[in-house]
C-alpha cells in the first residue's frame, strides 16, 4: 500500500533499513542471541517479552557521523553492558525500597542513570574500540541535559533539574555544574553524595549512593520529575515479568541452583517460554458426535451416538486447513490455508497463507480487451523476442577460431604466411534451451486500484514475452485481508493467475480478473515466492516483484520497510535475482526513490507515469534475460 505522500510532512519518518539490519547483526553478536531483534522508540529499552532491545530516536535527524555513532553507543550499553553486567536481584531490592516514596521515579532514573555511568567505563575498558561512539554520547548528552537544567530550572521542575545538574556534574565535575547561580543549597549537599559514583563497582553500590541521596531529599523535595529521561528499566518491572521470574527463581532454588541475576538470562527465560508454546500440541479435532445442543436456552446432554453433523480443527503454529474447495495446479482439491510460523521470519509469525486460484471475472467483454491489448503490444513482444533469440543464437556458435591459446587448429599454413599467427580453436559447450524460471509478484493492495488496468497490461506482454521464449513462469497477486487481521492471525492470499508447471498455455483472462483488495506485506511475498523457485531445478531463479509504495499489513507498518530489505537481502544469498518495479501514475518524489533504493538497492526501477508500466517491465526483463544469455 502505498503510504508514502502521508498529509503531515513532519511526520512522514523512515529508517534507514539497511543500517537497522547491520545495527540488529551486531546486537546479536555482542548479546550472542540471535534471536534478538532490533526496533527503534523514544528512549532505549529492553523488551523481554518480544525478545527486542530499542535503540533510541534521540539520535534521529543530527549529523550522519554522530547519528551513527549515538546509535552504536545506545547499543553498546544495552548489549555489552546492561545485558550481562546489571545486576537484576540488586535492582529489584532497590525498587521495593523506593516504591513507597514520593520521589519514586527519580529515584529509578536516577539509579538508572548511575548505572549508565559505570556500565559505559567498563565497556571502554573490555572494548577500547567503542571509546569514539561514547565521546560522541557524552558530549551529545552533557550539551542537551545543561539545556534542560536551565530551563527545568526556570519553569519550577526541581526534581527534573537535579537530574540534569547530577548528569552534568558526573560528566564535567562539579565547578562547571555549578557555575549558575541561584541553585539551591542542597545541590550542593547531593553533589557531595553523588561524587561516589565513580567509584561504584556494581549495581548494588550504585542502588546504595542512590538511596543515600533520597533520604537527603526528604525533607526539601517532594515533586517527582514531570519528564521521562530514561526508560531502560520500565519493561523490566511488567507484572508479567516479576511473576515470570519469580516462579523462575523459584524453581531454581528449589533445585539449589544459584538464581539468575542478568538481564540476558530473563530474555533467554522468554525466549525459551516462547518456543515451548509454539508446535503442534494445542491441534485439536472433533470427530465423535457427543455434543449438546441449545434448546429453548437449555443445554441437552451429550450422547456419542448422535451422529457427526459439524467438523471442526483447532488451530496451531504448524498448521490450519479450510474446508473450503479451490483449484491448484489445475485439480480440484481442498483449499488449505497453512501457518506461516518461523518460515518466513518474525515479522510474520502469526500469518496465515491461502494459496488458491483467481477467479476469473464474468465479462463479456474481456476477449475483446485481450484482443485489443496484444494488438498494441505485438510489435514490442516480437522486437523482444527476436533480440533474445538472436543473443541465443550467437551463444550457439560451437566454434572460435584464430586464438592465441587453445586447441591446435589441423590447418598450419597461418604458421607460414602470417606475421602473427593464431593457429589455436575453442569449442563452446552446446547451449541449452534457456534454463530459468520467474516468479512475478503483483502487489494487490487498496492503493493499486487506479493503476490496476495499467498493471494487467504490463502483465499481460510479462506473461507472452515468457510464453514465446518457452521459460516456465509464476504470475502471483497477494495481499492481507486487513479486515479479518487481528493479533493472534493475519490472513494473507496468494492467488495464482499462471503457474510454471502449466508451460506456455495462455492465462491472459486469469490476468486480466485481477483486482486491488486491501494491506500488502512484501517481506513476506518475497519469501514465499523464493521457498517455491528453490524446489524449481533450473539454474537461472528470477523474482520480478510489482508495487506501488512501502509495505503496510497489520502491526507491520513499523518494520515493514527493514523486513522486506532482509528479504531482498536473503533471496539474493540464495542465488535467485530480484528486480523491483514501482508503479507509480505521477513523477515520483525523491523521498520516494529514496525509501527503494534503502529496500532493494540498485535493483529497483521506476514508472513515471501508467504509461511507461509495459516499457519499463520489457527493460527489466531485458536486464533480466541477458544474464541468462550473456
Amino acid at each position: 500500500m502505498s503510504s508514502i505522500n502521508r498529509f503531515i510532512q513532519f511526520n512522514n519518518e523512515t529508517i534507514n533499513a539497511k543500517r537497522m539490519i547491520q545495527l540488529e547483526q551486531l546486537a546479536r553478536a555482542l548479546s550472542r542471541a540471535p534471536y534478538l531483534t532490533l526496533t527503534t522508540r523514544k528512549l532505549s529499552e529492553f523488551r523481554p517479552k518480544e525478545s527486542a532491545i530499542s535503540i533510541s530516536h534521540f539520535w534521529n535527524h543530527r549529523e550522519p557521523d554522530i547519528e551513527h555513532k549515538g546509535q552504536l553507543s545506545d547499543l553498546y550499553l544495552l548489549t555489552s553492558g546492561f545485558w550481562r553486567h546489571f545486576n537484576l536481584s540488586a535492582w529489584n531490592r532497590y525498587k521495593k525500597e523506593v516504591n513507597h516514596l514520593p520521589l519514586r521515579e527519580f529515584a529509578l532514573q536516577l539509579a538508572m542513570s548511575a548505572e549508565e555511568f559505570r556500565l559505559s567505563n567498563l565497556i571502554r575498558q573490555e572494548r577500547p574500540g567503542t571509546e569514539s561512539a561514547f565521546v560522541v554520547r557524552e558530549d551529545v548528552y552533557t550539551t542537551f541535559h545543561e539545556q534542560q537544567l536551565m530551563v527545568n530550572f526556570s519553569k519550577g521542575f526541581i526534581s527534573d533539574s537535579l537530574f540534569s545538574f547530577l548528569y552534568v556534574a558526573l560528566r564535567k565535575g562539579s565547578q562547571t555544574a555549578l557555575s549558575v547561580e541561584d541553585y539551591p543549597s542542597f545541590f550542593k549537599l547531593i553533589l557531595s553524595k553523588w561524587q561516589f559514583v565513580f567509584d561504584s563497582t556494581s549495581t548494588a553500590e550504585s542502588c546504595k549512593i542512590c538511596l543515600n541521596i533520597l533520604y537527603a531529599l526528604e525533607n526539601v523535595m517532594t515533586k517527582d520529575l514531570t519528564h521521562t529521561f530514561v526508560a531502560i528499566h520500565e519493561n523490566l518491572q511488567e507484572t508479567v515479568y516479576e511473576d515470570k521470574n519469580k516462579r523462575h527463581l523459584d524453581q531454581q532454588s528449589s533445585d539449589n541452583l544459584p538464581p539468575s541475576d542478568t538481564i540476558e538470562e530473563v530474555f533467554r527465560t522468554w525466549h525459551r517460554e516462547t518456543e515451548k508454546q509454539q508446535g503442534p500440541h494445542l491441534e485439536y479435532e472433533l470427530t465423535k458426535g457427543n455434543k449438546g445442543k441449545i434448546n429453548n436456552g437449555r443445554m441437552e446432554e451429550g450422547d456419542e451416538s448422535n451422529e457427526i453433523e459439524s467438523e471442526g480443527a483447532g488451530t496451531s503454529t504448524s498448521n490450519k486447513k479450510s474446508k473450503q474447495s479451490g483449484k491448484i495446479n489445475g485439480k480440484s482439491e481442498r483449499r488449505q490455508t497453512k501457518q506461516s510460523g518461523e518460515r518466513f521470519g518474525d515479522e510474520h509469525l502469526h500469518v496465515t497463507l491461502e494459496e488458491k486460484r483467481i477467479e476469473l471475472k464474468d465479462d463479456s467483454f474481456m476477449n475483446e480487451n485481450i484482443l485489443s491489448i496484444r494488438s498494441d503490444q505485438k510489435p514490442l513482444v516480437k522486437a523482444f523476442t527476436k533480440e533474445i533469440r538472436k543473443r541465443i543464437d550467437q551463444k550457439q556458435e560451437n566454434l572460435r577460431t584464430n586464438l592465441s591459446k587453445g586447441r591446435l587448429t589441423p590447418n598450419l599454413t597461418s604458421l607460414l604466411i602470417e606475421q602473427r599467427p593464431k593457429p589455436f580453436y575453442k569449442k563452446n559447450n552446446p547451449s541449452l534451451p534457456l534454463d530459468a524460471v520467474f516468479g512475478l509478484l503483483v502487489d494487490s493492495s487498496a492503493s493499486m486500484i487506479d493503476k490496476m488496468d495499467e498493471t494487467k497490461k504490463a502483465v499481460l506482454m510479462f506473461h507472452d514475452v515468457l510464453r514465446d521464449l518457452g521459460i516456465r513462469h509464476d504470475i502471483v497477486s497477494y495481499y492481507e485481508d486487513a479486515y479479518e487481521a487481528s493479533e493472534l492471525e493475519q490472513p494473507n492470499v496468494f492467488l495464482f493467475c499462471h503457474q510454471v508447471d502449466e508451460g506456455a498455455k495462455d492465462n491472459s483472462e486469469a490476468i486480466m480478473s485481477l483486482d486491488a483488495n486491501e494491506d500488502n506485506r512484501d517481506g513476506l511475498a518475497i519469501r514465499w515466492m523464493a521457498e517455491r523457485l528453490n524446489r524449481r531445478p533450473e539454474k537461472h531463479k528470477f523474482i520480478l516483484l510489482f508495487s506501488d509504495g512501502e509495505p503496510s499489513a497489520f502491526g507491520y507498518a513499523a518494520n515493514g520497510i527493514v523486513d522486506t530489505a532482509e528479504a531482498v537481502m536473503e533471496v539474493e544469498k540464495k542465488g535467485i535475482h530480484l528486480l523491483h518495479l514501482f508503479l507509480s501514475a505521477e513523477e515520483p518524489v525523491e523521498e520516494q526513490l529514496k525509501l527503494f533504493h534503502m529496500m532493494f538497492g540498485s535493483k529497483t526501477a521506476t514508472a513515471k507515469n501508467a504509461d511507461e508500466f509495459t516499457t519499463q517491465t520489457l527493460r527489466l526483463l531485458r536486464r533480466m534475460l541477458y544474464i541468462i544469455v550473456k
